[in-house]
């Protein structure tokens, strides 16, 4: 699971809409963590495309896996930079990404964002 993860990760950061549309599994959902829904294609649109959006970075800071079966759920903190339109960001956040195998691949099925506040 870390290494889908990490490829996850690097495919988001390098803007790669073809790797990460192969990843993902048709009936993704996501909350960021404004509360916003996506699904497969509005999240490719709005964090992958290189045209929204522009990674600096996106660091794994602790990764946790359980594994039952054919359902992977996956805890992440991440450390993000990236520029959104016009605005910049930075920031922790915690992520639950759950995972399904389907005729034995494995695909990101959806997950959750929470920012973390460390003030």
């Amino acid at each position: 699971m870390k290494q889908l993860s990490d490829d996850r990760s690097a495919h988001q950061v390098a803007g790669d809409l073809d790797a990460m549309r192969a990843l993902m599994h048709d009936s993704f959902r996501y909350v960021d963590s404004s509360g916003r829904q996506f699904d497969k294609e509005t999240f490719l649109d709005q964090f992958v495309d290189p045209t929204a959006i522009q990674w600096i970075a996106q660091d794994t800071v602790t990764f946790d896996e359980t594994v039952r079966g054919d359902l992977a759920v996956v805890q992440l903190l991440l450390e993000e930079k990236f520029i959104l339109g016009t605005n910049a960001y930075e920031g922790r956040f915690w992520m639950l990404h759950l995972y399904v195998k389907e005729d034995g691949v494995w695909l990101w099925q959806g997950g959750q964002a929470t920012m973390i506040n460390e003030g």
